[in-house]
C-alpha cells in the first residue's frame, strides 16, 4: 500500500510551474569579462570615448557626477548613441562582480563576448 500511496503523490505534483530566470548583471559581467573585450576607470575609458565608440557604458551607482556630466557630453557629440546603465551596486561592488579586488566606477563594452550584457539596453 505505500508504494501505491507514493505514486499518487508524485501524479497530483504541479510540473507546469517554472521559475522564470531572472537577468543578472553579475553573472553576465562575469561571462563578459572572461570572454568579451572591456575597458575600466576613468581615463582610459574617456580616452577610448574620444577616439572610438563602446557598445555600451556601465557606472556604478556612486559614480561621481563630474564623470557622468562628462559621459553625457560625450555621448551627445556621437553619431551614434552609447546606452549608459547605471549599475545598482556601489563601485566595490561593480569591482567584485567583474571578478577583481578593486573598486570600478565605470566599465566601457568594447566587445560582449559571450554575455547577454547588452540586453539591458530593452530591459
Amino acid at each position: 500500500m505505500a508504494k501505491k500511496k507514493n505514486e499518487n503523490v508524485v501524479e497530483k505534483l504541479d510540473l507546469s510551474r517554472k521559475k522564470k530566470k531572472e537577468f543578472d548583471v553579475d553573472t553576465n559581467l562575469k561571462v563578459a569579462m572572461r570572454t568579451g573585450k572591456f575597458i575600466y576607470g576613468k581615463k582610459q575609458v574617456l580616452r577610448h570615448l574620444r577616439n572610438e565608440s563602446f557598445k555600451m557604458i556601465i557606472m556604478a551607482n556612486n559614480c561621481p557626477t563630474e564623470l557622468e556630466k562628462q559621459l553625457n557630453y560625450y555621448v551627445s557629440l556621437m553619431k551614434d548613441k552609447i546606452y549608459l546603465y547605471r549599475y545598482k551596486g556601489s563601485s566595490w561592488d561593480l569591482g567584485l562582480a567583474c571578478a577583481k579586488p578593486y573598486m570600478i566606477s565605470i566599465i566601457g563594452v568594447v566587445q560582449e563576448g559571450d554575455s547577454e550584457i547588452l540586453t539591458l539596453k530593452t530591459q
